[in-house]
Parts: structure tokens; sequence; C-alpha cells
């Protein structure tokens, strides 16, 4: 368990946690000359049983709320020191506030200081914290203690090692990633970052990015004890090695396991404290242990908290549900904070009212699968960057996936509601063409513009199409689309017609004749003949494998049963020209232009001079 100190300057939180420890986390000299905390401070107190607990101690003035915000930020529980004789104080307020906008569950009162107050005034400001926590820590305990005389410190110590025994282990979902609060170098060892886990795994010799910087753990210490591996809530300290500069990676910088994209623009829900003052400038944005010049866009100011958009001079890394804390640097003082909705923020339309609500039930989402359904309320998702946003591993997804009704295809999934109100468009612009179009079987994919009709990005509509057509609920013919009740209607003389070119091109099975011969044999003009087989073509009775050799359906089939022979009897499932040449006796260079063909159909595909099935 990670405890962190908050309350106003001077009010013993160092005193405290040397108290609990043993340890002094004031290591500077200007931090030991002036008796003020500077910089984090960190201790460890080790247990009987189970893992040690981790003290954060940060500073308490004003002018440090900025370092006291790094030390606070993925902790567990957080000790509110209020001293005895002093009472609540400017930075206790803002303290709350921050550990509130953070979303710290857990807190308990530390009155320091008991020595110097007596039961009376004791009791006062006792009653007057109860007060000022009542509606977020309305169970939070109060100690009574004293750093000096070690007054509670025992019982106090007892308290925070019993809660740690309760605290349920979190769970070490998603990709490792780890912020950064302190950065050193030890002779022999090289550069040494500490931090808090806050999501997944970490084993040494792992690799890690920091930014574009490809990083490995070396080894990874608790409490000073080498581990061999660290779950998220852990704090530990990381031996680096690889692409270590002077200036990466330092506080503020996040180590992942996977590359996030970094984004300028973050959907959020914001809190704003009470009588904040907002304005359109510049403020900060302090989000794990990093702090960022923001602009802050409301997007919908109507509920609490407000939707808004905040718009970052650099992109960073970020995951839905991230906390913040937005403050004025001019008037130093904190103004809101909330939680990442989307850390990729759209540019357009960000105000729609489709987008707010989905922004609201991501709000609301309890789980990357309550989001998940939400989206597809409305849309389509591509999966890899929804697993991006949710900090997903495959696994995840995967799982994820299966406890959810969806269709997935080509790299996006969408819900069958969504699937069937697309095929009806698609069925509605092809009866549409088929009734304009009685005597051809039906368009090619570009004539009619299909994928464009199913408003879906390009690569799921045609994969939707191959969908459809595998379930039988669409029927293709070499490369025209059309309904399964659809038959072209062809005129009376294209009817006879039809019937002579078939007997004469029946005879040659797999090498009926080309068109010039056929002209001869039916004793037509090859310009006329040449229309006739184009009509019919578009009518889906005949099949233009080569430019000059037209095939009837049955024959189209037969050629691919010769393929689909081939690479069943191959052990690589694959086959080339001359093995086809040599199966269907047609002779190489029609093999050619057959092989073409099936390639152009998605029948086969090429590689390395060899044919394969293609999926589907």
């Amino acid at each position: 368990m990670i405890i962190a100190s908050a309350g106003h300057v001077d009010h013993g939180k160092t005193a405290l946690i040397k108290a609990l420890t043993g340890e002094d986390t004031d290591r500077l000299a200007e931090e030991k000359r002036r008796g003020l905390t500077i910089e984090l401070g960190f201790a460890w107190l080790p247990t009987e049983k189970g893992a040690p607990l981790g003290f954060v101690d940060v500073p308490g003035h004003e002018r440090f709320i900025s370092t006291m915000l790094a030390g606070v930020t993925g902790v567990d529980m957080a000790m509110l020191v209020v001293a005895a004789d002093d009472g609540i104080m400017p930075q206790t307020r803002e303290h709350l506030n921050i550990l509130r906008l953070l979303g710290v569950g857990e807190l308990c009162v530390v009155l320091s200081r008991c020595d110097l107050a007596d039961a009376a005034q004791q009791q006062q400001v006792a009653e007057h914290v109860v007060e000022l926590l009542a509606d977020d820590w309305p169970a939070a305990p109060v100690w009574t203690v004293s750093s000096l005389t070690g007054q509670g410190i025992d019982d106090l110590r007892a308290h925070l090692v019993k809660r740690a025994s309760e605290l349920a282990a979190q769970s070490s979902s998603g990709h490792a990633r780890l912020m950064v609060d302190r950065r050193f170098s030890i002779p022999g060892s090289g550069c040494v970052v500490t931090g808090t886990l806050v999501s997944g795994a970490l084993q040494p010799g792992q690799r890690l990015l920091c930014g574009s910087a490809e990083l490995r753990v070396r080894g990874l210490q608790i409490a000073s004890k080498e581990v061999a591996t660290v779950q998220a809530g852990q704090r530990c300290a990381i031996n680096l090695t690889g692409a270590v500069t002077e200036d990466q990676p330092r506080r503020g910088d996040w180590l992942n396991a996977v590359a996030l994209p970094p984004s300028d623009r973050l959907d959020v829900a914001l809190q704003q404290l009470p009588d904040s003052h907002w304005h359109r400038g510049v403020l900060q944005l302090h989000m794990g242990t990093g702090v960022y010049p923001v602009k802050v866009v409301v997007l919908d100011g109507s509920a609490e908290p407000v939707l808004a958009q905040l718009v970052l001079e650099q992109p960073l890394q970020a995951v839905w549900g991230d906390r913040f804390i937005i403050r004025d640097p001019a008037a130093n003082t904190t103004l809101g904070g909330g939680r990442i909705l989307d850390p990729r923020g759209q540019r357009r339309g960000r105000s729609k009212p489709p987008r707010l609500a989905l922004l609201r039930d991501w709000q609301s989402a309890k789980s990357p699968e309550q989001a998940l359904i939400a989206v597809l309320a409305q849309s389509e998702v591509e999966l890899q960057p929804f697993a991006q946003r949710f900090n997903l591993t495959e696994a995840e997804l995967h799982a994820l996936l299966g406890q959810t009704q969806v269709l997935q295809l080509a790299g996006f999934v969408l819900s069958p509601t969504r699937s069937e109100l697309a095929l009806r468009q698609l069925h509605a612009r092809l009866s549409d063409w088929h009734a304009a179009h009685p005597e051809q079987l039906g368009p090619g994919e570009g004539e009619l513009a299909l994928v464009a009709t199913l408003q879906l990005p390009l690569p799921l509509g045609r994969a939707l199409l191959r969908h459809w057509l595998d379930a039988g609920r669409l029927q293709r013919q070499a490369w025209a689309w059309y309904l399964n009740d659809h038959k072209p209607q062809l005129q009376g003389e294209d009817q006879a017609l039809l019937e002579r070119v078939s007997v004469q091109l029946l005879p040659g099975e797999l090498r009926p004749p080309i068109v010039g011969e056929l002209a001869t044999q039916l004793g037509m003009e090859l310009d006329q003949l040449k229309l006739f087989l184009q009509r019919m073509q578009r009518a889906g009775e005949l099949i233009a494998v080569a430019p000059n050799r037209y095939y009837l359906p049955a024959q189209v089939e037969a050629l691919v049963a010769v393929a689909k022979q081939l690479a069943a009897a191959s052990p690589s499932g694959s086959f080339n020209a001359a093995e086809y040449r040599d199966a269907s006796g047609i002779g190489r260079n029609l093999t050619i232009q057959v092989l073409e063909y099936l390639d152009r159909a998605g029948v086969t595909r090429f590689v390395r001079e060899q044919r394969f099935l293609a999926a589907g």
C-alpha cells in the first residue's frame, strides 16, 4: 500500500513519517537548513506479513504544489495531517481538493503536535476537520499523535498496517504503465528511476518505451530489495539500460510497455472547484507526475462534471480514466480536475449531440465493456485505437469481444443492429438498380459505389460484402453483385442467341473457342458478336475470363475446382502455373490468363511464383 501525506506547511508531515518508519525523508541540504520539505521524500515501513508500506512525503508550501501533485498521484491512501495547535489552514483545504479530484478513496486524519494543544482544542480541531470531510470521507478515522513524544504513533502504525493487509490487490490488467517521479544514477548500475506502476506488471529484461526511446529493465527493487516482478499499484525502483540520455527519462515521463499514440486534444470530465476563476488563457495540466501548458474548452456545461476538451501545446500519452488537475499558474490556485474520457479528442464535431452523448456514456462507464457497448450504439469501432484508448492487451480485448454481441471484420467490430441496417440500405440500393436495369445481373462494386452506400470505412464495407456473400444473403458473379431473388430478363432474340452461343462453348469444356472462332461458327459479324457477349456478361450469363475468351458460369466453376484440387493435394497448400496447366490441359498461354482471372476474382492469391486459395 502506498500512503501519501497531505496538509499545510509546517504541520509535521515529515516528522510524522519519520516517527512511523524511522526514516527522514528530507534528503536535501536546503530542506535540512530551512526545515521545509521541497522535494518528494520516500520511506518504507516493513511488515511482519506481506509487502512493506510505502510512504510519500509531499511539500506543504503553496510554492511546491506541483511537487505535491506528483507525490499524491496513484496512491492508495492519504494521511491528512492537521496540527492540533493550528487547525485547518489554506493548504489543508487545497490539498483536500486535490485528493478529492484525483479520486483518492481512502483517507485518515492525523492531528499532529498534540503535545502543544489541550484536549478541548484537539476536540475542536477534530470536529472542524470531520465537518470538512463529511461529503467525501464521512468515515475517515481521526488519530491524535505527537511525533515528539511518540503519543499515538504505535496505534496509528498498527492501523495503517491493518488497512494494508485488508487492501485488495490491484488488478494487473492492461499494458505496463509507470509514471516516473524521481531519477538518479548509481555507480556501476547507471540510470535508476522510481515511480508507481499504475497498470500491468514488470519483470527484469522487459522492454519499455519512453516516448519513442526504447529502454530495458535491468533490475527491479521494492523497499531497497531486489524483486522478480512488480504488480500494478506498487511503488518500485527500476534500473534501466538502453536509449537513456541526460534528459530522458525524467520526472513527468511515462514508461510504457507498448507505444501509445500521443495526442494534443484530450476530451475530459472536468469538475470545477467552487469559486474558481477560469479563463481562456494558458493554464497548467498536472497529469501523472508531469506538468503541461493547456487551454480548456468547455464542450457541455449543462451538468457537473462538465465536458471539456484540453488543448495542449505538446502532445502527450494518456488512456481512458487517467486523473488530472488543472491549476492557474499566475494565481497559484487549483481550479479543478477530473478524468480522461477520450485521449484522442476530436477536432471537428467535438460539440455535436452524438459526440457529447458518447462522452457522457464514457463518463458513467465502469469498464471498457460498457464503453464499447456505448460506442457500438452509434457506430462501428476500430479495434486497435479502442484498445489503445482503454489500455487493453490483446488477450483482454479478445475476452471483451467474447462477452459482447458484435460482428468482427477487418479490424473493426459493429453491432448486429448496425450490420442489419447497413444490409437494408444495400438491399434498397440494389433493388432500385435492378428495377432500372432488369436485363443485367448486377452492378460492380465501383459502378454503384456499394461500400459508400453502407456509410462505413472502406475495409469494413468490403469485408461486410464478403460476409453477406458467404452467408448467402447476397450474390456475386464475377464482378457483379445482386440480390438473391434477382434474375436478368433477357429479350427474346438475346435468349435465342445465348442458347446458340452456349452450344458452341460447352464442347470446349475448360478451353472454349476464342471470340473470332465463335463468330465464324455462328456466322456473325465480329463486332456484333462482341456487343452481344458484353451484354451477356453484364447479365451474368457469360464471364470474360480473358479479353478474347468467354466462359459459361459452370465452366468457370470447373476452373475453380481445378485450383481447389491442386491446393488440397499439395503439402504447402499451393500450386504453380505449370501444375495448373498439366491438371487442366488448357495450354500455357490460357493457363496464365485463367490464373490471372482467378487472382482478380479473389479465388487465389499469387505469392512468389505460387498460388494459394484466398481466405473465404
